[in-house]
């Protein structure tokens, strides 16, 4: 599954370091990491009621969600 350049630009961001856009090239420690990372941050826009993070959060969230899934 791939991200988009502004979702690569986010996660790179929370994460810390770039990551491959294709989430099916991350390792599955990686993906969970990053899904904690991403989810503290869901937590956060909710919190300041930042609509704006949110509509890109929540998007990159689902991605990673069903990439792990799809592992299974």
């Amino acid at each position: 599954m791939e991200l988009t350049d502004r979702e690569h630009d986010v996660v790179t961001s929370v994460w810390g370091e770039d990551i491959p856009r294709n989430l099916g090239d991350v390792s599955r420690r990686q993906l969970v990491a990053m899904h904690d990372r991403i989810s503290q941050a869901v937590q956060t826009a909710y919190v300041d009621n930042d609509e704006e993070s949110l509509t890109v959060l929540l998007p990159i969230e689902r991605k990673l969600v069903t990439v792990l899934h799809d592992r299974l």
